[in-house]
């Protein structure tokens, strides 16, 4: 019998449920169709009618899907919305079983989370409250609302194991799946976690106590198994990088079992990428990619395993991003997505038809997106070779085509920004050139860099189109073959546009010269036109308009050439003789008060006709203070005396806002000055911190010692006083290690952080291990600087903050040379002074040999390159000299690139007993550039360089040294009124030069 009833009860569930199914599903589409028509109010009683049959039915997803409705209509009927809202869900919490109560916990604590965000600057911007509104979350401070929000996402995570047998099926109602997301999160724990893990994974603590967690241990990078029996623990519990770890953790330990499930490795994954995002240490790389090596191995052949591997290939391509053409610092890295590219197509070949090869398919295609880019300059001399600098990525060759435009076109394509606009006009163009060109291809998906020699063009404006074969990829720029150069000149009362010729600097007379500009505001158009003087130049006096859109047309003889987009600024000084200028100076006593405290200020006012300026005597000022939010508090109405001053004072209010406040000088001829000042509750300090100076010499990998104090002004040690710190990493080099890095960017490191206090004689001492940036090579003489930062907080609240830096390297010695820039050998005597200090800027005493090398130059003038030479160079030499005479093939016109020619001088050195060495009887030195290197050794026998330039000249020298392009030199530094200057031009080329 009992058997019997037990079926029969379980037939009659099942018809049941079936039953509210139907009779819930008809609810809903009423309740929408009623909403599509508007009759919002008609739905919400709906809504209420279908909560109260959940109830009796005790359908728990119905009764979260019918809070969910109350509270959408509710912000749409009601005023006070939100807090009826928050109030019904801790309602229903009241009244709900374990699992729902969990469920609709997460769900509260998710509305206060989006509730923050959207009104993060609010929070920010209040103090902690210590009487708060309980029932009013909009009113509460953001520690407040923190602990509010990690309070219920904490509840909504209890009772794990019944939420773990909790299918979410039975919230299909509520829940909308993705696809194949049931097998990432099969139960009500995994959804609830990852709701929390919404919030404890933001980038910002919201609350960061002296003593706050960080992810600072590689064992939280280690394999699924290790990390998820970790010993987590820490004061600051409510940290969220903490919380969000633990989660981790409980769910590895939940889906953990001798088969490896998908969720457990989604998890895993999730958590290793979470982990490694926030890490501070140089090796998390190192770490985290043989977690995923050891994960995907120990999965074999399971199509899990390409998940990790997946990873790893992503890994090697954030790596593989970091790799640049034209850096040195990161060469190990040109390969790495290369590598990702073969670990993806190792998955796809695999498990074809895994995720894991969905994913590395689409991994593949980032990887393999071309790039072009085409760089030329924009004027060029007629009919002579020229090339463009193609930078581009994933690509083999190239198809060019030249198209000669006019101005008028020129001004159309420039107003094109679409690709498929810049096609279709390009396609109603002929091409007067057209060439195929290979570009080399290593297959390191990297971007590189060529140059493309272009032919000889006549005098026209061109477009430059480059496209692949596939015409999927395009790139263009425009040039102009002209001889034709327009020079500025600006000056206070006009402009001057001198026109040269191109390939000597020779001016251009009697050039006609077209110029096009709008006025102002105005659209129009104007035009006005000119001829250039004997010097070339024409002119154009400047008033009191703006002109933009500037536009010159010039021809001389056959020669045209067409300048864009100049500016003429009005002149500002250009006024009628009757204009008189008034300007106020206000000086208070002190830049900041306190509540209650007299603001004593002087204003000064002046006025200024034709350039001429003096005091303002007899003015009427009306003189106002205001408060933070620009309310006026108190005014007086002054006159200034004889001269030009008025003084006065304000006493602020005592209860009144802090914040910044400004006084206001007001007046019909003035208008009106503000001056401001703050407002602050502050406290003088009635102690002070610092740190001792380090005298200790340290090497990488010490363990480091610094002293601090802190000490009462009164005399006093403040003992037991709370010292938070932490410790930064930044890297130096020599000057010398730069000329050759100009993309060098520095990083910075936090290297350890703690919580220590002072002894009772005041005393604080912190240790930290010296560790280097594994990046930096220890040839290049890398300074490590360790700055410490500690925060003092006495007994009584009050903080200070002392900071000291520490210098560590390889070596434990710098040297410096320092000579003048320039050595005239006509002098007797030239000085070197050697310097050699320690890390912490000590003298100690150094031996060593010093060279002096001649620096072999170019063979004939260069002028610089228009972009840095390319890492891929195909034109031969021989080639690119022929067509590029005055040129750098390989910027060898940088002074850092020239080779060392003949060593004039040698000497060895001792800083012991001399510091300075003399050259004598240089009068025989070549003129031109030297190189002066230095070699030394440390205390502990590491190398130590030095290098500098300097030029050696002589005044009566007839030809310029080195074959410099251009120099130009005074015969003194500085000039006295009266005395005559002698202005030297030089060049090893045949130019012409004008001289205004």
């Amino acid at each position: 019998m009992k058997s019997i009833i037990s079926v029969f009860m379980i037939i009659c569930f099942a018809q049941f449920g079936l039953a509210q199914e139907d009779f819930y599903a008809k609810q809903w589409v009423e309740v929408q169709q009623l909403e599509n028509k508007g009759l919002t109010k008609s739905a919400l009683e709906k809504v209420d009618s279908i909560a109260e049959r959940a109830l009796s039915d005790n359908n728990a997803s119905q009764r979260i899907k019918a809070l969910l409705y109350q509270s959408k209509y509710a912000l749409i009927l009601e005023e006070n919305a939100q807090l009826k809202i928050i109030s019904s869900f801790k309602s229903e919490i009241e009244k709900s079983d374990i699992v729902t109560k969990r469920v609709i916990e997460n769900l509260l604590a998710t509305l206060y989370w989006q509730y923050f965000q959207q009104n993060r600057y609010r929070f920010y911007n209040r103090t902690n409250t210590a009487e708060k509104v309980d029932d009013d979350f909009r009113t509460w401070d953001l520690q407040t609302i923190y602990k509010e929000i990690h309070t219920y996402y904490q509840r909504s995570l209890q009772n794990g194991l019944l939420l773990q047998q909790e299918s979410l099926v039975a919230y299909k109602d509520i829940i909308v799946f993705p696809n194949k997301s049931a097998s990432l999160r099969p139960t009500l724990f995994d959804l609830l976690s990852h709701n929390a893990l919404s919030f404890y994974k933001v980038y910002e603590d919201l609350i960061r106590p002296s003593y706050a967690f960080e992810i600072d241990e590689l064992s939280y990078l280690s394999i699924g198994d290790t990390f998820m029996n970790l010993n987590l623990q820490s004061q600051d519990s409510l940290s969220l990088k903490f919380n969000a770890i633990k989660i981790y953790q409980n769910l590895l330990r939940f889906h953990h079992s001798e088969s490896i499930t998908e969720a457990y490795v989604d998890v895993d994954i999730e958590r290793l990428n979470f982990i490694y995002q926030h890490h501070k240490d140089d090796e998390k790389t190192s770490v985290l990619t043989s977690t995923l090596t050891t994960q995907s191995e120990n999965l074999g052949t399971s199509p899990l395993s390409g998940l990790y591997k997946f990873e790893l290939a992503k890994l090697y391509q954030q790596l593989g991003n970091t790799y640049s053409n034209i850096s040195e610092n990161n060469e190990q890295y040109r390969w790495h997505l290369q590598k990702a590219v073969d670990i993806c197509n190792e998955v796809i070949s695999q498990f074809p038809d895994s995720r894991a090869a969905k994913q590395c398919h689409n991994l593949i295609q980032q990887i393999n997106v071309p790039f072009l880019k085409i760089t030329t300059e924009s004027h060029i001399p007629t009919s002579t070779y020229s090339k463009l600098l193609v930078t581009y990525k994933n690509l083999d060759a190239l198809s060019f085509k030249i198209y000669a435009i006019n101005e008028t076109q020129l001004i159309a394509y420039s107003a094109l920004y679409n690709a498929n606009d810049q096609k279709r006009f390009l396609n109603n163009l002929l091409a007067t050139k057209h060439w195929n060109s290979a570009l080399p291809n290593e297959g390191d998906y990297q971007q590189h860099s060529t140059e493309i020699v272009v032919s000889q063009l006549p005098n026209s404006i061109y477009i430059v189109h480059a496209q692949t074969k596939e015409d999927d990829v395009f790139a263009t720029a425009v040039m102009q073959a002209t001889n034709l150069a327009l020079v500025e000149s600006n000056e206070d009362k006009k402009d001057s546009f001198q026109i040269i010729d191109r390939t000597n600097g020779q001016p251009k007379v009697g050039a006609i010269v077209e110029m096009k500009y709008k006025k102002n505001s105005q659209d129009r158009v104007f035009t006005k036109s000119f001829t250039t003087d004997r010097y070339g130049k024409i002119y154009f006096n400047k008033d009191r308009s703006t002109y933009r859109n500037i536009y010159f047309k010039i021809k001389h003889n056959d020669e045209e050439g067409y300048f864009g987009q100049y500016y003429i600024n009005r002149d500002y000084n250009n006024k009628p003789n009757n204009d008189v200028n008034y300007k106020s100076f206000v000086f208070t006593d002190r830049s900041i008060y306190r509540p209650g405290q007299v603001v004593y200020y002087k204003g000064i006012i002046t006025q200024s006709i034709n350039d001429k300026t003096s005091v303002a005597p007899g003015m009427q000022i009306n003189v106002a203070l205001h408060n933070v939010n620009g309310e006026k508090l108190s005014s007086l109405q002054l006159e200034t005396n004889e001269f030009g001053s008025i003084k006065g004072e304000f006493i602020l209010p005592n209860d009144g806002l802090t914040g910044q406040y400004y006084i206001r000088l007001q007046s019909k001829d003035l208008g009106y000055d503000n001056t401001f000042f703050s407002v602050e509750e502050y406290k003088r300090p009635k102690f002070e911190a610092n740190f001792k100076p380090v005298s200790q010499l340290f090497r990488v990998n010490d363990t480091v010692t610094v002293n601090g104090e802190a000490m009462a002004y009164a005399g006093s040690a403040i003992t037991d006083a709370k010292v938070v710190y932490k410790v930064i990493r930044s890297v130096n080099y020599p000057s010398w290690y730069y000329w050759r890095r100009p993309f060098y960017t520095a990083t910075t490191q936090e290297i350890v952080h703690g919580v220590t206090q002072t002894n009772s004689k005041g005393e604080f001492f912190i240790d930290f291990k010296a560790i280097p940036d594994s990046n930096a090579d220890r040839n290049d003489l890398p300074i490590f600087n360790y700055e410490i930062t500690a925060d003092i907080t006495d007994i009584n609240g009050e903080t200070l903050t002392a900071v000291s830096t520490v210098q560590v390297g390889y070596h434990a010695m710098t040297a410096n040379i320092i000579i003048d820039g320039t050595i005239n050998k006509a002098e007797k005597f030239k000085a070197i002074a050697i310097d050699t200090r320690n890390l912490n800027g000590e003298f100690v005493g150094a031996s060593g040999n010093l060279k002096i090398y001649k620096l072999i130059p170019p063979k004939k003038p260069l002028r610089p390159r228009p972009w840095l030479a390319p890492d891929y160079q195909q034109i031969s030499e021989d080639s690119f000299n022929s067509m590029f005479p005055n040129e750098p093939y390989n910027n060898e016109e940088q002074l850092q690139n020239w080779k060392l020619g003949k060593m004039v001088y040698e000497t060895t050195f001792n800083t012991s007993t001399s510091k300075i060495i003399t050259l004598e009887k240089i009068k025989k030195w070549v003129s031109g550039k030297y190189v002066i290197e230095l070699q030394s050794e440390d205390k502990f026998g590491q190398p130590v360089k030095a290098k500098t330039y300097t030029t050696v000249y002589d005044p009566d020298d007839k030809r310029i040294a080195d074959n410099q392009l251009f120099t130009i030199e005074t015969n003194k530094n500085s000039y006295q009124p009266n005395d005559k200057a002698t202005v030297t031009f030089a060049s090893a080329a045949k130019i012409t030069i004008t001289v205004d």
